[in-house]
């Protein structure tokens, strides 16, 4: 699958949203309960940070990868993509090229998984993350620094 990453602008907000919604709402109503305006103001902070890239496939948005570089290590903030095109390897891409940058910048890779999205939380342990923290909601892993970036979803 021929795919190209390009950093979103103002004007994705809502599809990006939308996307965060359709992808995380059934997990974060599990966890916390869903709260509109709470989402969709957390959501509105988190994307000003970091870098936020839309995943295109033949011109047309497919999802997105946010990440933080912090001084010490990179932060995978939220790696969403859109329900039709999951299983089609669109996330390990995704996620290769954040593992790449950690690894270029040798510093290891975070991120947060809601416990109760067990198919992301599988796939990440699958891939190379290990558990670090568990609070009985989120879990807390790190890439192991052995871990191979060519995995599939």
């Amino acid at each position: 699958m021929d795919l190209d990453f390009r950093q979103a602008v103002s004007a994705d907000s809502e599809w990006l949203f939308d996307t965060y919604q359709r992808t995380m709402r059934d997990f974060v109503t599990a966890a916390y309960g869903w709260d509109e305006n709470l989402q969709r103001a957390g959501f509105a902070k988190s994307v000003r940070q970091g870098c936020c890239q839309i995943v295109t496939c033949e011109g047309n948005r497919c999802g997105f990868v946010h990440w933080d570089v912090e001084p010490d290590l990179v932060w995978l903030r939220m790696l969403c993509i859109v329900p039709e095109m999951q299983n089609r390897s669109i996330g390990s891409e995704a996620i290769a090229k954040v593992m790449s940058l950690s690894s270029s910048l040798q510093k290891p890779l975070y991120l947060n998984v809601l416990l109760c999205n067990r198919v992301a939380y599988d796939w990440y342990r699958r891939i190379g993350f290990v558990e670090i923290e568990n609070d009985g909601k989120v879990s807390t892993l790190v890439l192991a620094p052995s871990a191979k970036t060519n995995k599939q979803d």
